[in-house]
């Protein structure tokens, strides 16, 4: 669970300029936790992780990055964490959640847990968490696998979560999309969904419009 692209893209493509208070659930090491905060400075970020090892590093992160002071790391359950908090209580909620959904389980225990719907958190439980504990009008922004964006909109729009803005992931233009960052909203949905693409290699190297997406992340 260390640094990976779809931490990366999460982190620097979710909409967070309008937002005071984020909950990251599945916080990892941290990573996309940090990149919230570092792009807004008067944003208070929770992260939530359930594996001990990885809380433990992410808090280690946080304690040695200029944005200590405003993310706090909890290592939780996130359904039991949030039968503690208030309701409606964040502008934004992000996750980098479970995404393998075949047959076999991952054999490491730990990383079965955090990264396989059926082991671990699924999406129907992340979709209901995001909306009891996102404001009206709040944000929630994810990155799944592309094959799983429909079913994941139809969870979404039972909870009233609407999608506004859905970003298909290519590698390379001659493949096709293996990821979706999607932004949804609790309240209606827009007159018009933004949709784009985003290629990320041109040439073996990143290409100008990823660069520019992290050129403040990446050295």
């Amino acid at each position: 669970m260390k640094v990976g692209t779809d931490g990366v893209l999460l982190g620097a493509w979710t909409p967070c300029q309008q937002a005071t208070t984020a909950l990251d659930i599945g916080a990892g090491c941290g990573l996309v936790a940090m990149m919230l905060a570092q792009r807004n400075p008067m944003l208070s970020v929770t992260a939530v992780e359930i594996e001990p090892d990885a809380a433990a590093q992410a808090a280690e992160n946080v304690a040695e990055s200029p944005f200590g002071n405003r993310i706090s790391v909890e290592c939780a359950d996130i359904l039991t964490y949030a039968s503690t908090v208030e309701p409606e209580g964040f502008d934004l909620i992000v996750s980098n959640p479970p995404f393998f959904q075949e047959t076999l389980l991952p054999p490491d225990a730990l990383r079965a847990a955090a990264r396989h719907t059926r082991a671990g958190l699924n999406f129907e439980a992340l979709v209901k968490v995001a909306a009891t504990l996102l404001r009206r009008g709040g944000v929630f922004s994810v990155i799944i696998p592309t094959v799983a964006e429909h079913d994941f909109h139809v969870l979404c729009a039972a909870s009233g979560l609407s999608l506004h803005h859905a970003t298909a992931v290519q590698t390379v233009v001659r493949k096709l999309p293996k990821r979706s960052l999607l932004h949804f909203q609790k309240g209606p949905s827009p007159t018009r969904v933004e949709r784009d693409v985003l290629v990320l290699m041109t040439d073996g190297k990143r290409s100008e419009a990823y660069a520019a997406l992290c050129r403040d992340f990446y050295l």
